[in-house]
């Protein structure tokens, strides 16, 4: 399947103090911004346009982790654009951050084909949301998946 058969994604941000809760047995628990991107992440019931949530979480340490899962939806980013995401946030960080919160981030960065996850300095999060929906919302940063032929090579 080709990009152009690919409909990118419509994207959402989620992050502070959220509205929606979540039963566990017999407790109820507000939902983290992770949870949301998780939540909303999928094809919409209605439309069966496909959704990603990003989620922005504020770290102990003074950063922001960013996150989203492509889990639901039938793609994976394309080798080229993790390479792209990835160098983008190496050369940043390696000139934003202290070299003690280099070190953490480098341990908790993950850029994959259908996950990604990272920690940035707060200042930065406009450009990060502008290149992630600059990224997401563009349907070449996609490959086509069908795990049934995944399963069957």
């Amino acid at each position: 399947m080709t990009s152009a058969e690919i409909v990118a994604p419509n994207v959402r941000y989620f992050s502070g103090k959220s509205d929606s809760f979540i039963q566990f047995g017999s407790k109820w628990q507000r939902m983290t911004p992770e949870d949301e991107a998780r939540f909303h992440t999928g094809y919409d019931r209605q439309t069966h346009e496909p959704n990603v949530g990003i989620y922005i979480v504020r770290r102990q340490n003074g950063l922001l982790r960013i996150g989203f899962d492509l889990g639901k939806i039938n793609a994976n980013l394309r080798p080229s654009t993790i390479e792209r995401l990835e160098a983008r946030w190496r050369q940043e960080a390696s000139t934003t951050l202290s070299k003690s919160l280099l070190r953490s981030a480098l341990r908790r960065v993950h850029v994959a084909k259908s996950f990604v996850r990272f920690e940035i300095a707060a200042e930065r999060i406009e450009d990060w949301k502008t290149e992630l929906e600059a990224v997401l919302s563009n349907a070449d940063s996609y490959e086509h998946i069908d795990r049934r032929i995944e399963a069957n090579v």
